[in-house]
């Protein structure tokens, strides 16, 4: 048992013992040394996630696919009988979440091989017979929510009287008598359910594409020494310090992209085209309001959020970019390869995870004292939740999939790189992870998971309380200027260029929509003109960065990539408040927002946390705080350096 496990066993959960038990637990880690081209078999255990809380090995995970795969057509006994009773309806629906759970535990256990080995050609075949079992779901139970629409709704609210646990079910039944015009027929839900396969082609190869088959060539030092370049290697590279490296980094990440336009083109032209053919069958009018929806969103929410966001550009972006030439003394415009990078170099200090498991939990203290061992149980290696460094072939990025997080726990996958971005992203995962654990242990299975346009609140809120500690504790203007740096990097990665990625992503669908094929020109067009309109007249484009939409994976996602922005605004509006206001701001927060899932509006949900995103303010809110700190950088840096 770790130091840390003790510690929660003698209940001494306290920040300063979360704090310790955290230097015990984890000294060891200090001595790793990140390598992105690492074989994984090189990686210790000891810092890899624990697939085997899900299932024990491949023999179990195996007699459980095989038994599923003979219980899902039993969904199909329900059919015609639900009207029968309460109990017969209630029966139906646990039945069918149960055998999710299932779904996911299969899913999840491929997905913690597959994802930090995708040269494994086992793990990925594990991975295809899961999905296989998808559309098998889906057709057996596609006929369920055409006939509970078929009910009389006084019968199902009868039921719900009559059965307090169907009562449960009383918000999934009113959002599907609200969305009942774009339900179709059963035989018709079936042949949809049928398309889940295919529908996931284009994501999958793109996936495989980037992650497996494609080679980059290297780059070197300044010693002539080779450097690989890989997808989960790129983010690290492009803010190197060194202009060189970040400058062949661009070309030959980029220079190699564009080798595939084509591909890549037919891939997102592919995803798009399975979401016409939804929204024409769904009878919606456009693929946006065919993505939102669901989820209760208007598509005037996602325009507000373009259209203000690109009415405050000068006064933010464009002041951002003028900033970062001044700081670098260019008297040429800003290109990529000195858009990431920090402002004040030689000041940033080696982060091992050691160090970032000890101040993600002191920033986060305003939490309270649950969350934050909450939070320490998950970035302990030991309890297996994360994998933290990058290896060959591993996934890039980084996600955190907290579907098992009630009965076993959240999975995170992490590629830490001994920085501060890093350590921030830990914060960021760890948040959604949390999400998921407080939505699932208080909430039914059928809410237990968050709609997507909440999904990156919890993990924003966290990084913003994270920098304002940072700040708080900064007694040095260098390490205050490289953190402003940072706050300002944040909001420029999550809130602008996430918009700009939604804003693409709007036209290149409404393009589609048109009739119009999505070609390798036009993608590339598209991306330079938005480029040169998000970053202003002092931003100058390279050769190849108009291909930075080819690598991104979110355009896979349906309208996911608004969500950052939106989570982001609203997680600094957050942490703000929990900030100024303390416990009573910070439950407000966590009863309201982490604990609710998706048992109500998601706008309500946030509404009643503290942010209201019916209006423009809270966008308005965090553009102005950019622009101050921008001002705030630029008068420290003045004060110290401008002279020079």
């Amino acid at each position: 048992m770790s130091h840390l496990g003790l510690c929660r066993k003698a209940g001494l959960i306290t920040l300063l013992t979360v704090i310790s038990c955290l230097l015990l637990s984890t000294t060891v880690l200090a001595d790793y040394e990140p390598n992105p081209s690492a074989a994984r078999s090189d990686i210790p255990a000891d810092y890899q996630w624990n697939s085997s809380d899900i299932f024990p090995d491949y023999d179990a995970w195996k007699a459980e696919l095989e038994a599923i795969g003979g219980d899902i057509p039993k969904l199909m006994e329900f059919q015609g009988r639900l009207g029968e009773s309460a109990a017969t309806m209630l029966d139906a629906q646990n039945s069918t979440h149960e055998m999710m759970v299932r779904l996911y535990k299969l899913y999840v256990y491929a997905q913690t091989l597959y994802d930090v080995d995708q040269g494994n050609n086992d793990h990925r075949q594990m991975q295809g017979q899961v999905s296989a079992l998808f559309p098998s779901f889906g057709e057996a139970t596609s006929w369920m929510e055409p006939e509970l629409l078929e009910i009389d709704p006084t019968v199902i609210k009868n039921f719900m009287a009559e059965e307090e646990d169907l009562a449960v079910y009383s918000y999934y039944f009113s959002e599907l008598w609200r969305q009942q015009e774009h339900t179709l027929s059963s035989p018709e839900e079936r042949l949809m359910a049928l398309t889940g396969n295919m529908r996931s082609v284009p994501s999958d190869a793109h996936e495989a594409l980037l992650g497996v088959d494609m080679e980059f060539p290297d780059i070197t030092d300044g010693e002539g020494n080779p450097i690989p370049m890989t997808v989960s290697g790129f983010s690290g590279l492009r803010s190197d310090e060194s202009y060189e490296i970040r400058l062949q980094a661009r070309d030959v990440f980029f220079g190699t992209l564009r080798n595939y336009e084509t591909t890549f083109a037919v891939l997102l032209d592919g995803v798009v085209k399975s979401h016409i053919m939804s929204k024409d069958a769904r009878g919606y009018d456009n693929c946006l309001e065919a993505s939102l929806s669901p989820d209760n969103i208007s598509t005037g929410a996602y325009r507000m959020l373009i259209d203000t966001v690109r009415e405050k550009l000068p006064t933010t972006m464009h002041k951002y970019v003028s900033l970062r030439r001044k700081v670098m003394g260019l008297d040429e415009p800003l290109t990529f390869p000195n858009l990431y990078n920090a402002m004040i170099e030689g000041v940033e200090p080696n982060y091992t995870y050691a160090d970032a498991q000890v101040v993600i939990a002191k920033g986060l203290k305003p939490l309270g004292e649950e969350y934050v061992g909450l939070l320490t149980e998950g970035m302990d290696p030991a309890n297996g939740w994360i994998d933290i460094y990058p290896n060959e072939n591993k996934r890039s990025g980084a996600y955190s999939n907290g579907v098992l997080a009630k009965e076993i726990h959240p999975y995170v996958l992490h590629n830490f790189d001994n920085t501060l971005d890093a350590v921030s992203t830990t914060a960021h995962e760890l948040g959604h992870a949390l999400h998921s654990v407080y939505s699932s242990r208080n909430q039914p299975p059928i809410y237990a998971g968050y709609t997507t346009f909440l999904a990156e609140i919890a993990s924003t809120c966290n990084e913003a309380l994270l920098t304002n500690y940072l700040l708080d504790q900064a007694d040095d203007v260098d390490v205050k200027l490289m953190l402003l740096n940072q706050r300002l990097e944040s909001i420029r990665l999550t809130i602008f260029r996430q918009t700009l990625f939604a804003d693409f992503e709007l036209r290149f669908h409404e393009h589609a929509e048109a009739g119009n094929p999505l070609t390798a020109e036009f993608l590339n067009n598209l991306y330079a003109d938005m480029i040169r309109e998000y970053y202003g007249p002092e931003f100058e484009l390279g050769e190849d960065d108009e291909c930075e939409w080819m690598f991104i994976p979110h355009f896979y996602y349906n309208f996911y990539v608004f969500t950052y922005a939106t989570g982001l605004t609203s997680g600094l509006a957050l942490a703000d408040e929990i900030s100024e206001n303390g416990d009573e701001a910070a439950q407000r927060y966590i009863n309201n927002m982490l604990k609710a899932g998706s048992s109500a509006p998601p706008l309500e949900i946030l509404r009643n946390a503290g942010v209201d995103l019916e209006t423009p303010a809270p966008i308005i809110s965090a553009m102005e705080m950019f622009e101050q700190t921008i001002d705030e950088f630029d008068k420290l840096w003045t004060k110290k350096y401008g002279d020079m």
